[in-house]
């Protein structure tokens, strides 16, 4: 049980500066309340499973890390497995999740419907078995999780208005030729991201394109074919992406998306899809990608794909016909 602070009755009590602090509150009086040695709130992506918040005593896990979905407890769980389990050993199913070799002896959770049809879960474990009377809190549990559901539909939306915003403001820094941001623009949405990842401990990712051909096509067929290039893949890439993911030109043959709240597993996907994007618009290109996860910046993230998508061009020149 974690320490109860002494709060003063007759003064007001301040409002959350948003939602990961409403949530990390929620999750500390889930603890104190309960028990259960960590707690998790969090949203599934495709293959991910990305905590958003967490008040973890046991595990070492934070907000911002991304687990495998299929290895989780909660996966079983909204496939239609018992929402609480007093000893996670007497029930197979649970058992087998890969997550349990972390040493899980007790699971509680309950799913809820995040925006656009996501899955998220509020979510408690321990690494020994607790009383069978923990199923008494469970309406509490549903309801804490609803109220945090809202609160990040909230949060969501109020972060897609500001990002309108701060892109509107950077309407001038984009490339003359394609329309997408210039290395301007790259540079000052990086910084703008980066200070969000810090203060929300929310995600992303980096995909570095680079064309293959247009030196070439400069030079064979003349520069207006080589600007043809260069438009043809900023429109296959803003294409591809979501709405709130940032491509930028950089100068020349290098272009660069930002993939946002994303996990490893997904942006994979992603680069993969921009990938098979290119490729039926006719666009040769090497690729290299990187996840910003906990304890590393989006610059380094930004140097990792570069440096990968070099790598891979090296490796794709080795192994030509001489």
């Amino acid at each position: 049980m974690g320490s109860t602070e002494t709060i003063d009755q007759q003064q007001p009590l301040p409002p959350f500066t948003g939602f990961r602090e409403a949530a990390q509150a929620c999750l500390a009086m889930l603890h104190r309340c309960i028990g259960f040695g960590a707690w998790y709130f969090t949203r599934v992506e495709s293959e991910d499973w990305l905590i958003l918040a967490a008040a973890d005593d046991c595990y070492g896990l934070r907000s911002g890390d991304a687990l495998a979905w299929q290895d989780s407890i909660c996966s079983r769980m909204v496939s239609g497995g018992p929402c609480v389990v007093p000893d996670v050993s007497t029930h197979p199913p649970y058992a087998a999740a890969p997550i349990v070799e972390r040493g899980i002896g007790a699971y509680l959770g309950v799913a809820v419907r995040l925006d656009h049809g996501t899955i998220g879960t509020l979510c408690a474990i321990d690494p020994n078995p607790v009383p069978v009377d923990v199923e008494r809190w469970l309406p509490v549990v549903q309801l804490c999780a609803r109220m945090l559901a809202t609160l990040w539909r909230h949060d969501v939306a109020l972060k897609e208005t500001r990002r309108r915003a701060e892109r509107a403001e950077l309407e001038a820094m984009t490339d003359s030729m394609t329309g997408v941001f210039n290395r301007r623009g790259w540079r000052e949405l990086l910084t703008l991201e980066e200070q969000r990842c810090r203060d929300e401990h929310t995600t992303a990712g980096v995909v570095v394109i680079d064309l293959d051909r247009l030196k070439q096509t400069n030079d064979s067929q003349g520069h207006s074919a080589g600007d043809a290039l260069i438009e043809r893949t900023a429109r296959a890439l803003a294409d591809c992406v979501r709405a709130v993911d940032v491509v930028a030109r950089l100068g020349g043959d290098e272009f660069v998306v930002l993939v946002l709240d994303v996990g490893p597993l997904e942006l994979a996907r992603q680069a993969a899809r921009v990938e098979e994007a290119l490729r039926a618009a006719g666009v040769a290109a090497t690729l290299g990608y990187s996840w910003r996860g906990p304890g590393r910046n989006l610059g380094e993230t930004y140097r990792e794909a570069d440096l990968l998508m070099l790598d891979a061009k090296r490796r794709r020149r080795g192994q030509a016909p001489p």
